[in-house]
């Protein structure tokens, strides 16, 4: 059956920010076959493409975008002997946890809180209480676009850094599935560490609202131009981190006095300042301003320059 292209939809109710103008064209694909078509057909209408899984971690335009927007439907879930299990791109990271744990592999409990898919989790090497999916990612089957040739690579060959692969850098490489290399473990301590995570991450994090997770990347004290010696010397409040790998980009905002700041309907959360909440009506031109002022504010009082983590639609 040929796949079914819409003209004009709006994009904010596919986003967890629900904020977003109209895409030209929009498909929603639940198989690589139909995927092969969508893109033949932004190639011929001479438009570019952009993935869309779960709608985090992304912002797009008030104007919308000029462009086929995919809408990435593929959820098969597979078993392997090994401890591995098979997701296809489109699966939730809450569901690929269930699955996992209902299979009694460990190893994958953290990441039950993301609000992503598989595909977009290992675009930008997904993470948190310090974990990522570059740790349990054993490989990764592709589609390059440019070739119409399918590509399988390891974990070493995705080039995994923070918040960083080499799919941000070949944005013709659509990913299909990947496999995860899990652990047998016991059922009963699989599910506690699963409620203890969702419990933490509830305490911390602004779940459910309005927000698209975190806005900024942490600093890494690796990042080039920044001195250890100095900032800690500076500011000695830093120093809580100087055994850690980053400065949390929330420490930074909160410490400059931003948390509750608000532009028009958006506001950063009083609980995490790398959260930016919609209030209801939030438009992207609202979240840029408070991007700008956040980052213009970071850097004059740390001199750090915060880069962000979110992904900008349409721009």
């Amino acid at each position: 059956m040929a796949i079914l292209i819409k003209d004009n939809i709006p994009l904010a109710p596919y986003t967890l920010y629900k904020i977003g103008g109209n895409a030209s064209f929009f498909v929603e694909v639940s198989n690589e076959e139909d995927l092969r078509e969508a893109l033949e057909l932004s190639a011929s209408k001479g438009v570019n493409f952009f993935i869309l899984g779960a709608g985090s971690n992304i912002l797009v335009n008030d104007k919308g975008f000029y462009g086929l927007v995919i809408k990435i439907n593929m959820r098969e879930i597979h078993l392997a002997e090994g401890g591995k299990l098979a997701a296809e791109g489109g699966v939730s990271m809450a569901q690929a946890v269930l699955a996992s744990a209902k299979a009694g592999l460990t190893g994958f409990e953290w990441a039950i809180g993301v609000p992503g898919t598989i595909g977009g989790s290992v675009r930008g090497n997904a993470g948190c209480f310090g974990y990522e999916i570059k740790d349990v990612v054993e490989s990764v089957h592709v589609l390059d676009f440019r070739k119409s040739d399918f590509l399988e690579l390891t974990n070493s060959e995705c080039q995994f850094g923070y918040r960083d692969s080499i799919f941000k850098r070949n944005p013709e490489w659509v990913i299909l599935s990947a496999v995860l290399k899990l652990q047998q473990g016991e059922p009963e301590k699989i599910q506690e560490n699963i409620k203890r995570i969702t419990a933490e991450r509830a305490a911390k994090q602004d779940i459910g609202t309005k927000s698209c997770g975190c806005i900024f990347k942490n600093i890494s004290w690796s990042r080039k131009g920044v001195d250890r010696n100095i900032l800690l010397r500076l500011f000695p409040e830093l120093l809580i981190f100087k055994n850690s790998s980053y400065i949390p980009a929330s420490f930074l905002i909160d410490q400059a006095g931003l948390k509750g700041k608000r532009v028009g309907r958006v506001f950063i959360s009083p609980k995490h300042a790398n959260y930016f909440v919609n209030d209801g009506g939030a438009t992207a031109e609202e979240v840029v301003m408070l991007i700008s002022i956040v980052k213009d504010t970071v850097k004059r009082k740390f001199g750090l320059l915060l880069g962000e983590e979110i992904q900008y639609v349409g721009f």
